[in-house]
């Protein structure tokens, strides 16, 4: 293990120190010469997932993502940003998945600046879903399964999947102060309220409707969204189902929650609350889980994401120019005339520096103009989407008005045959109409007046419509008055 003490920073003037089962508080400027970490927030965080062909490694691949990220990352063009990576080698997939985190440079000088400018350093900014590696670089959780964290925290929340000891998928959750703010009570109110009644309705009061209707909605919302990861992954990293779940809730269950999870199919996975170190406390129990990741970054048990911005730099004699000028000035003191072929050299060689650096300049300047060219295709490319997505709806709504237009001037030649179809009958059979009703170009109601002695002309009437080839002819209503027979006759073509 290395010598370095490590140090978790919590601001400018405060630190713990870890030693792999408990903290001690000591002043931030004690990390100077230790291993110095933080864990970048999640709401800082922008993530990114796709696929690149395996073979793609170094420079090229930190080059292909950092253009990606910008192309369709949503990462801004004008501003500058940290970025780190997971690989995924794809099992039946001839392609290797990688989810890239980008953090604005911007923002972690605001967040971190006070903190390096004591320690000189900052080696590790986590990201904060990676961190539960550190528990299976410890044998602190089992690496041959699938397992899955459900961490609650007051000012974010998160599952985190992990298969073979490594962080393969993340999902952003309802954070306890979120639900609290929903619910109209105090973060450490909701807390022991999870605690101790959860999510069983019998538990609460008449008067505490607002509450537990509150909780049991988000929490519904919660378990939903991760058996939605769950089950997008299966496919991804053959996953057949999830060995554990655990609960990282400051070392705490909450009643009613594993019953539903079982309702959306973790019936079979083991549950528990998580506990990284027996010796911390409860409310600390995250932390360490935190602070394990670090140390196994320290130790190089784990390949770390990072996104410091603050690395330690080494000292001028351990750096190749550093060795150099002292093997200069080593043999200056041999010889004088050694001593000016190693200046000419040296110079030779910050020469060749200077342009190297000019090399790099001119490089990020074309990336930079690549990346604006880029942008500007996008933009392009949307408009011309735009325009012709405007063109079709144009298209079909013209097609959508020809069809409109026959469409009427069909059903007008069926109103019109029908009202000639029925005049052709009455007159037929010298019947009389008090009234006529079309309704649109499949229906007419036709109140037919007969002297009483020749009402059976109605229904000769009906038989003529029928053998035109009507649908349905038949009677509705019928009156008798005064010898005059009225009889309201339905045709439907």
């Amino acid at each position: 293990m290395s010598g370095r003490k490590l140090y978790y920073c919590i601001d400018e003037s405060e630190a713990l120190e870890f030693d792999g089962a408990s903290f001690v508080r000591v002043d931030t400027k004690r990390a100077k010469r230790g291993f110095c970490g933080a864990v970048v927030a999640p709401e800082h965080i922008r993530s990114h997932t796709f696929k690149i062909p395996p073979e793609t490694e170094g420079e090229r691949l930190d080059t292909l993502v950092e253009i990606t990220m910008f192309e369709s990352g949503g990462l801004d063009l004008e501003k500058e940003y940290a970025i780190a990576y997971v690989k995924h080698p794809l099992e039946y997939d001839s392609s290797m998945l990688i989810e890239a985190f980008a953090v604005e440079r911007s923002r972690l000088t605001q967040t971190y600046g006070g903190v390096a400018r004591k320690t000189g350093h900052i080696d590790l900014l986590a990201v904060p879903y990676t961190v539960y590696e550190g528990l299976y670089a410890y044998d602190r959780a089992d690496r041959g399964r699938v397992e899955l964290f459900l961490y609650l925290g007051d000012g974010s929340s998160y599952a985190v999947l992990c298969k073979d000891g490594r962080y393969i998928a993340h999902r952003d959750l309802l954070s306890i102060s979120s639900i609290a703010a929903e619910a109209n009570i105090s973060v450490e109110a909701l807390k022991d309220t999870l605690r101790k009644r959860g999510l069983e309705s019998r538990l609460y009061g008449p008067d505490e409707l607002l509450l537990i209707e509150t909780v049991q909605r988000a929490f519904s919302s919660i378990v939903e969204r991760v058996a939605q990861t769950v089950n997008h992954k299966r496919g991804v990293f053959s996953i057949k189902s999830v060995d554990r779940l655990y609960l990282d809730f400051e070392q705490s269950l909450i009643p009613g929650l594993w019953e539903l999870f079982d309702s959306y199919g973790f019936e079979e996975s083991e549950k528990s609350e998580l506990v990284c170190c027996e010796s911390l406390e409860p409310q600390m129990q995250h932390t360490g889980v935190e602070a394990l990741y670090m140390l196994a970054v320290r130790d190089r048990k784990v390949e770390p994401v990072n996104l410091t911005i603050f690395e330690k730099r080494e000292s001028f004699f351990r750096t190749h120019t550093g060795r150099f000028v002292a093997a200069v000035a080593a043999a200056a003191l041999l010889s004088g005339g050694y001593a000016l072929i190693k200046e000419r050299e040296l110079a030779e060689l910050q020469s060749e520096g200077v342009q190297l650096k000019a090399k790099l300049n001119d490089a990020k300047k074309r990336v930079a103009v690549m990346r604006k060219a880029l942008a500007k295709e996008r933009s392009e490319l949307e408009r011309v989407l735009k325009k012709v997505e405007r063109g079709r709806r144009e298209i079909m709504a013209f097609d959508e008005t020809a069809d409109a237009a026959l469409l009427i001037e069909e059903s007008k030649r069926y109103r019109r045959k029908m009202v000639e179809d029925v005049d052709r009958a009455l007159a037929k059979y010298r019947l009389s109409a008090a009234s006529l009703e079309q309704n649109g170009s499949k229906v007419i109601e036709v109140e037919i007046v007969s002297e009483y002695s020749r009402r059976d002309r109605i229904a000769k009437f009906m038989k003529s419509l029928i053998d035109e080839g009507y649908r349905s002819v038949g009677t509705g209503e019928i009156k008798l008055d005064e010898n005059l027979y009225s009889s309201r006759v339905e045709i439907v073509r």
